[in-house]
């Protein structure tokens, strides 16, 4: 038998509450296989599953002492697995919308360098979402990185549907005032993907 049959989740989590790297390495053991296939399966690309086990298991990690031993490890860690696939199926959409629309339109001259420009737009976005107020902030990652509607929002964050929409907006606007600076890009970058 395994050695990580021996071991119960629950008991598992416990130790990892206080840090346990052993407890850590079980449970990665036990469900690094489990994530890696269901990973492969969306993203057909073995370096990109390999990195979303990497991902999943690092945020266990960084968030083991809110992890619930109530509910079931094999589900949240599923959950985590499934919104690391969809931003990674996103982020890849993205980059190849944008570049097919720098081909589609090559009078513009949006692109000297397509690949050099799509990484500086990602992170002249990644920066505008840091300079947001932190609870807008935390609504628009909610809401794109989450994939969280505003209502499951709302109730996550014990507020109303409407504040949740108003702060979407503003969140929104802040973004796109930010890369509009960058010009004809930013703002395509803008259209596109958000």
């Amino acid at each position: 038998m395994k050695e990580d049959r021996l071991y119960k989740d629950v008991d598992l989590l416990y130790e990892l509450k206080s840090s346990s790297t052993f407890a850590f390495r079980v449970l990665f053991d036990k469900y690094s296989r489990k994530i890696y296939a269901f990973s492969i399966g969306y993203l057909k690309c073995k370096e990109e599953a390999e990195e979303i086990v990497q991902e999943v298991f690092l945020k266990i990690w960084n968030a083991r002492q809110e992890i619930s031993t109530q509910k079931s490890f094999e589900s949240y860690l599923f959950t985590i697995a499934k919104n690391a696939i969809l931003n990674t199926i996103r982020k890849s959409n993205y980059h190849k919308a944008f570049i097919e629309y720098a081909k589609l339109h090559p009078g513009k001259n949006i692109l000297l360098d397509e690949e050099l420009d799509f990484n500086e737009l990602d992170r002249a976005y990644k920066k505008s979402i840091e300079k947001l107020p932190p609870k807008r902030k935390e609504i628009f990652q909610l809401s794109r990185e989450k994939a969280m509607s505003n209502a499951e929002i709302a109730d996550y964050l014990g507020i109303s549907a409407k504040t949740v929409e108003n702060q979407m907006t503003s969140a929104l606007a802040d973004i796109k005032k930010n890369l509009r600076s960058l010009g004809f890009s930013g703002i395509i970058f803008f259209e596109l993907f958000l």
